[in-house]
């Protein structure tokens, strides 16, 4: 099944105002993008970003100034839009790419020659070659304001095509080329054409378009009815061939081989109304099934033994005089054969790509196309079916919850029901069906969705949907929660789940790796993966909603969980407590201090106790977490050998989310932010800004080059992000060693936390020499958050 449709309004050179009104509002919604293509003011793009509340991406045309000046003063640009001339973008799982302006007959901006922008578009190449190598395809969608050399163009300099647009399209076959710049003053006016498999469309004015990804186009070449030279039993035979051809390769592809039935169709729909739209040339590759026959033909009509061979010659020879129009159901985009089932497998084998036909139009609201099967019609039918029911289709049109498993829909039902269950608990009131459906799509099935988009899930399964993976993943969750007994939220699953199961070529690399060296080298950790991943799609805009705290059995080892004990009041986190060990003499210890000290807390953590070894352990389970905190009872010796051998070290490589050692508790009232500009430091800052907006932590950002002659500040950028969201914080600047500055300044300020980057970029010289991490995990008295 294809993935998502998006429905687009492109608009270009016209402002057409009749879109800010409220019935041409109702009549465009529903989109999920807008995509301008060049010559429109700024305030008018800007209107329509605050009015559909969608995504805008534009370029610029040739009329179109550097700054527009307005009432709220100079624009460079339409707020709240992206511009996307000499860029690659990557929009609900769409890549687009975009080229502005038009070739040069006056003085100006926005004005190219051909050798110019053969410039960009050569530039773009090695960006295009990546993305296939992420994606599988090169470009989706190309947006500019001049179409390409010798479509939809004019012959003159003004309205002239770029040759490298063509180019592009014969290279890297987009799916969708727009383009504006060409005025459309009559219906005549062709614009729309498809070259090779690329859809060319002039968006003058504004259009309502569907795109996909990946969606390719092909223009039917007519083939008109030529009498065959071979006597009709040849003919017969030849297409018998092709239907074995045909089953054999349906067998090795897996693609359909069969008709559909029109009655199973017609089950499904229960349609009301049809309407007769007369005498119309049909393609032959849209007819997908028969009323009366659909076991007698293949699923490109070649006979098979059922079909008698007489009368399949007798049709032949009739159609060598005079072709008859056959008689069709239509719905959607396909067709089915009521009547002339052996002159469309004459037609098939003659190798016409269409045929007359009278044609009975059926009203259905389940979208069919020529590539679906049986499977697909069911699936759609109960899309159709689930959005009335639940409500959706009028409280949420955005969402299509299209879906390629069978049974799918019963399992959000199943879903659903439980939430409307657990909703009526929690508030003691009585909620409808789709009074559920509403609070169970924005509280779970949208949360995890998001989270689906931003790990880049959707990447590694791109014949699957959305919905598809929110399914998969609920199902792994409780798999995992059967299997471990841990509580687990579907949205913190997403990266075992990709790494367990990810297509793409990272995810297998890794995990033939681990096989291969299951004692090798830690895995690098992208610089900010856990935030944008994992956080962005938060609603709540809570970090450590889920804290793991690491027991490791000695009475040192608690000081982890009364941190944890005070994070949880401030953050209202869960925590979950984890030890790793074989010795079961100890584990029922443990669990009686454990319950002990809940209790005390009067907080409702849980305890897991598993056998293993302890870092691995730690760090498959922290993915499940925001927050692993471990007390600091054995940091890093000073010595190569225990640099090499320190469990600490591995720890904090290794583990996917930020960590909090913890040498003794603290009330986290004063964060000491070390920063020396580093990207990983970076992150460091980004947690620090959250703690003062959210906890009230007073800051303190230090940094320390080692000599004067830096020419940079770091304190700068600090002070710049912090002062953007009005936070106050102290800034030192102190030449010397960093890890004596920072614990010098940590105890003349009254610090009681440090917040710090993880382990730089050079591994093996932090391994010979030493680093500034080191030394703090092994001199501070007070918790070190360390983030990635």
């Amino acid at each position: 099944m294809p993935s998502r449709a998006l429905k687009v309004l492109s608009i270009s050179d016209r402002i057409d105002s009749q879109l800010l009104e409220k019935d041409t509002y109702e009549e465009f919604k529903d989109i999920d993008l807008i995509l301008s293509c060049g010559d429109l003011p700024y305030y008018h793009i800007e209107k329509l970003f605050h009015l559909y509340e969608v995504p805008i991406l534009f370029v610029r045309g040739n009329h179109d100034p550097r700054v527009e000046y307005g009432k709220s003063g100079p624009l460079y640009g339409p707020r709240g839009a992206i511009d996307l001339h000499n860029r690659v973008v990557v929009l609900n799982e769409l890549i687009f790419v975009g080229f502005e302006g038009s070739l040069p007959y006056k003085e100006g901006p926005f004005l190219y020659s051909q050798n110019e922008m053969w410039h960009y578009v050569l530039g773009m190449v090695p960006r295009l070659l990546w993305k296939k190598l992420v994606y599988g395809r090169y470009v989706d969608v190309v947006i500019t304001h001049s179409p390409p050399f010798g479509i939809h163009d004019k012959d003159s300099n003004i309205h002239g095509g770029f040759k490298a647009f063509r180019w592009l399209i014969k290279t890297f076959q987009p799916a969708y080329f727009f383009h504006g710049h060409i005025h459309v003053y009559r219906e005549d006016e062709k614009v729309e054409t498809v070259v090779g498999q690329t859809k060319v469309i002039n968006t003058y004015g504004h259009r309502k378009s569907i795109i996909r990804p990946g969606q390719r186009h092909h223009v039917p070449r007519e083939k008109p009815y030529i009498p065959s030279l071979a006597n009709t039993a040849e003919d017969f035979r030849d297409a018998r061939r092709r239907a074995a051809l045909e089953n054999i390769w349906g067998t090795l592809t897996g693609s359909s081989k069969h008709l559909i039935q029109f009655q199973q169709v017609e089950d499904q729909l229960r349609y009301e109304q049809s309407q007769k739209l007369g005498l119309v040339d049909i393609p032959l590759d849209s007819i997908v099934g028969s009323v009366s026959r659909p076991r007698d033909f293949t699923r490109k009509f070649f006979p098979r033994e059922a079909v008698d061979p007489g009368r399949w010659q007798r049709v032949k020879l009739k159609m060598d005089q005079q072709i008859s129009p056959i008689d069709v159901y239509q719905i959607d985009q396909v067709y089915f054969v009521l009547d002339g089932n052996h002159r469309v497998s004459v037609a098939r084998q003659r190798g016409m790509t269409q045929i007359p036909a009278y044609v009975t139009k059926i009203e259905s609201t389940v979208p069919l196309t020529p590539d679906d099967d049986f499977e697909d019609v069911i699936i759609k039918h109960r899309q159709v079916r689930f959005r009335k029911e639940t409500g959706m289709n009028v409280q949420r049109p955005d969402l299509e919850f299209a879906t390629s498993i069978p049974g799918a829909y019963r399992q959000l039902r199943e879903q659903i029901s439980k939430h409307q269950i657990n909703l009526e608990i929690w508030h003691h009131y009585p909620y409808s069906f789709q009074e559920a459906t509403e609070n169970w799509v924005e509280e779970v099935y949208l949360p995890v969705l998001q989270t689906v988009s931003q790990s880049g899930l959707l990447r590694d399964f791109p014949e699957r949907t959305p919905t598809d993976l929110y399914l998969w993943l609920t199902q792994y969750q409780q798999e995992l929660s059967r299997k471990y007994g841990w509580e687990i939220k579907p949205s913190a699953a997403v990266d075992s789940f990709a790494a367990a199961y990810g297509n793409r070529l990272v995810h297998r690399w890794r995990r033939t790796k681990k096989y291969l060296f299951p004692q090798g080298a830690v895995q690098p950790l992208g610089i900010g993966d856990w935030r944008r991943v994992h956080l962005m799609p938060r609603k709540e805009g809570q970090i450590f909603s889920a804290v793991l705290v690491a027991l490791n059995g000695e009475d040192s080892g608690w000081k982890a969980l009364e941190q944890a004990f005070t994070i949880a009041e401030i953050e209202g986190s869960s925590i979950a407590t984890l030890h790793v060990s074989r010795d079961a003499s100890i584990h029922q210890e443990i669990k009686s201090e454990f319950r002990k000290r809940n209790l005390e807390q009067n907080l409702s953590a849980k305890l897991y106790i598993e056998e293993g070894e302890v870092l691995d352990t730690l760090t498959k389970r922290a993915l499940w977490n925001d927050l692993l905190i471990f007390s600091l009872e054995h940091p890093p010796d000073d010595r190569l050998a225990a640099r090499l051998r320190s469990g600490i070290r591995y720890l904090v490589q290794s583990c996917p989310r930020p960590l909090l050692a913890v040498p003794a508790t603290s009330d986290m009232k004063h964060g000491l932010l070390a920063y020396d500009g580093s990207p990983k430091a970076t992150e460091a800052l980004y947690l620090a800004a959250y703690l003062a907006e959210k906890w009230g932590v007073q800051l303190t950002v230090v940094t320390a080059p080692e000599d004067s002659a830096a020419r940079t500040n770091p304190l700068d950028k600090a002070r710049e992000y912090l002062d953007a969201r009005k936070i106050e914080a102290s800034f030192i600047r102190e030449i010397g060693s960093p890890g004596e500055v920072i614990l010098e300044n940590k105890n003349s300020h009254g610090c009681d936390f440090l917040i710090v980057g993880g382990y730089g970029y050079q591994p093996v010289m932090e391994v010979l020499f030493g680093s500034t991490l080191d030394t703090l995990l092994r001199r501070s008295d007070v918790p070190i958050l360390i983030c990635h």
